[in-house]
């Protein structure tokens, strides 16, 4: 605690840099108190190693000796490089804590009343932080926790909700902290199933759905990036447009028939494209049919050719029983996509 008041909080000036292993343990010692006075239940370990899975697409190794794993919610999310790092606007990592619980590295002023709890420390600010700017032959004064112990209150009651209902929801399958989670942590929501793929909980992904009915957006749930650079392509978004209530589904048909294109996917063969090309089509196709009577909206007129034809018999049709059937009454007929 002492070393991190005396560094102070300047993200500009280095208030940051000598954070290490020792920081982030002693966070976790508060953390897990916090999580304990709020209800939450530890999962026994094969329950918790098999969430971190699904959820993040990480494999946990009991017999590592490294008790934490780094997660990046974002287009970083393949670096699994282990860096000991606080939270900060350019460092949002998640640490996985191995059978216990999720945390963002936050340094303690930002998850414990500091003055309160330990005021002898109040000592350790007493004195300004000047850097010496060598450019301009000025001294700076660099911001220090007591600056902002207004903003600061804020801060730490939102972090300590944010650990409380991430880890609710995630290992001990919360409603309502999933509520709370969509009103107050919105972009951590979206990233298990924008940049994880995370697609087992219907509720989530339909959230998730209606706030990114748009192409840029609306492609990312559908297929996910793996690590090995290969796409999975996410057929619950249709179980869940197919499941959803009337207006919901009036929506979602309105917009995949203003789509104008297929999904565009990076540096895929032409038969990595046929595929993904064939399952959207497929499903989307399945979908109109779901709710539509009289001619069927398609989405195969594009892949009416004998290329395509050819892929599909090789691979089986991909091993859906009735793909074969509904290419071929409507490859060549049905409204299709816009030229």
């Amino acid at each position: 605690m002492i070393k991190q008041v005396e560094a102070g909080n300047d993200e500009v000036y280095g208030g940051f840099q000598d954070y290490d292993k020792s920081d982030l343990d002693a966070l976790i010692i508060v953390a897990e108190s916090i999580l304990k006075s709020n209800g939450y239940k530890n999962p026994d370990n094969n329950k918790f190693n098999d969430i971190v899975k699904k959820v993040f697409v990480r494999i946990i190794d009991n017999h590592s000796t490294n008790e934490y794993l780094k997660i990046e919610i974002n287009e970083n999310k393949c670096d699994k490089s282990l860096i000991y790092y606080p939270y900060t606007a350019d460092a949002q990592y998640l640490y996985v804590v191995k059978g216990k619980f999720v945390t963002n590295f936050y340094p303690l002023p930002t998850v414990i009343d500091y003055l309160k709890l330990f005021p002898d420390v109040a000592k350790f600010e007493k004195e300004d932080i000047l850097i010496e700017d060598k450019i301009e032959n000025i001294q700076t004064r660099a911001s220090q926790w007591k600056d902002d112990l207004k903003y600061l209150s804020e801060t730490r009651e939102n972090n300590i909700q944010t650990l409380v209902n991430r880890n609710k929801y995630l290992f001990n399958d919360s409603k309502a902290s999933l509520v709370w989670l969509k009103f107050h942590d919105e972009y951590f929501l979206e990233s298990l199933v924008k940049v994880f793929g995370y697609v087992g909980d219907k509720d989530l992904l339909k959230w998730v759905l209606d706030r990114n009915l748009n192409e840029e957006e609306f492609t990312k749930l559908l297929f996910t990036k793996t690590c090995d650079n290969k796409y999975i392509f996410n057929k619950e978004i249709f179980e869940v447009m197919t499941q959803a209530d009337v207006k919901s589904q009036e929506n979602y048909l309105l917009f995949l028939r203003g789509r104008t294109d297929f999904p565009k996917l990076d540096d895929l063969s032409f038969r990595d494209a046929a595929k993904i090309n064939a399952l959207y089509c497929y499903y989307a196709t399945k979908f109109t049919a779901s709710i539509e009577r009289g001619d069927v909206y398609t989405f195969f007129p594009k892949l009416n050719d004998p290329k395509f034809e050819e892929e599909f018999k090789k691979n089986n049709y991909y091993n859906l029983p009735d793909f074969k059937g509904l290419y071929d009454d409507t490859k060549s007929g049905g409204i299709g996509l816009p030229e």
